[in-house]
């Protein structure tokens, strides 16, 4: 029995001195970090002028926000026309690609005399960069008479997205 006694106290006393050796060499180690979202989308419309303007128009004061432009274009006689531009900026540090770029003239209750061209944007917009969108208002030189309708609005929707 004594012998049995001597081996628990033996044993106990190991598992005490490996318990002492572990937490000598055990080591808690502490991470902390913290993360910051530096990168910024800002890609608006930073101009609209006019150009090209046929004698006898008006191309009226365009005029633009960050994000919409507004231009209202008087023609006087079959073949004139008057191109505006607008410039968009990427003014923020995200690279940009188009995604769409919609232009709708309204058809249906506008005047068929008059016609939009459109020339779209870059198709990849860098960072600090600009490009710039020419909207070209025709009113048609074929057009033997006054219309009835002398109107014609166009919706456009240029939308870029993140470079991938």
């Amino acid at each position: 029995m004594k012998n049995t006694i001597n081996i628990i106290i033996i044993i106990l006393i190991v598992i005490i001195a490996m318990a002492i050796a572990y937490s000598a060499f055990a080591t808690q180690l502490n991470i902390n970090g913290q993360s910051k979202i530096v990168g910024e989308w800002n890609i608006k419309i930073t101009g609209i002028s006019a150009e090209n303007i046929s004698s006898g128009c008006d191309a009226g004061t365009p005029k633009y926000s960050n994000t919409k432009a507004i231009f209202n274009a008087k023609l006087q006689k079959p073949g004139d026309t008057i191109t505006y531009i607008i410039t968009i900026k990427n003014a923020g540090t995200i690279d940009a690609v188009l995604s769409s770029a919609e232009f709708t003239p309204d058809d249906v209750n506008g005047s068929p005399a008059i016609s939009y061209q459109i020339t779209n944007p870059a198709l990849s917009l860098k960072a600090g960069t600009e490009t710039t969108c020419k909207v070209q208002v025709i009113y048609n030189k074929e057009t033997t008479e006054v219309p009835s309708i002398k109107t014609k609005k166009i919706i456009g929707v240029i939308e870029y997205v993140q470079d991938d």
